[in-house]
């Protein structure tokens, strides 16, 4: 299987959700993949994203924690297939001389890749079923991450945001709440 190295172009709101914007290293590859993600999933890959350190880890922090602990260590991480309009991935991680590969979802494995430090890739054959032509101010559009300045944020990314934290507190998950909290805090802030 051919894969493309990818980078983060953007996280956007779009019409139907928050949506991460592979971009191929390789620069005659003009396609981007948008995977749409949830709000925790963003708040996960934007923290890392924007440096924020939050008090306690987060899942994804332990997640790390808890492979590097046990010796190993992510190597890559690859979305490699469509199946009914669901993306799949795996991270591949090292203990000792052996390859370890596991399925993940890709918000999941983005959100591990970045804290690892670790490679992005993304198959041709995805390219070729799932990336669209898009030029930056498309994508930057109505962005979420902090590394690019843009204007205030659109009332619906906050709204989704508030719904989201709603609904924590509604099932009493306050973990999850606080972490939404802060995000909100943190995007009115620098709006």
């Amino acid at each position: 299987m051919e894969y493309l190295e990818v980078n983060i172009s953007d996280i956007s709101l779009t019409n139907v959700g928050f949506a991460v914007f592979l971009r191929s290293k390789d620069l005659s590859e003009e396609r981007v993949v948008p995977i749409f993600i949830g709000p925790l999933e963003t708040h996960s890959i934007t923290s890392v994203i924007d440096g924020t350190k939050p008090p306690r880890p987060m899942s994804h922090d332990l997640m790390l924690y808890m492979i590097t602990s046990l010796g190993a260590n992510i190597i890559k991480v690859a979305i490699e297939e469509i199946i009914d309009n669901t993306f799949y991935a795996k991270i591949s991680m090292k203990k000792d001389e052996e390859i370890i590969v596991l399925d993940a979802r890709p918000s999941d494995s983005i959100a591990l890749a970045l804290r690892a430090n670790s490679p992005i890739y993304v198959s041709k054959s995805v390219f070729d079923e799932a990336g669209i032509m898009m030029n930056e101010e498309e994508i930057q559009g109505q962005s979420v991450t902090q590394e690019k300045k843009v204007p205030a944020l659109p009332k619906t990314q906050l709204q989704i945001l508030e719904d989201t934290l709603e609904n924590a507190l509604r099932t009493e998950d306050y973990e999850t709440a606080a972490k939404i909290r802060d995000q909100i805090k943190k995007l009115i802030e620098n709006g």
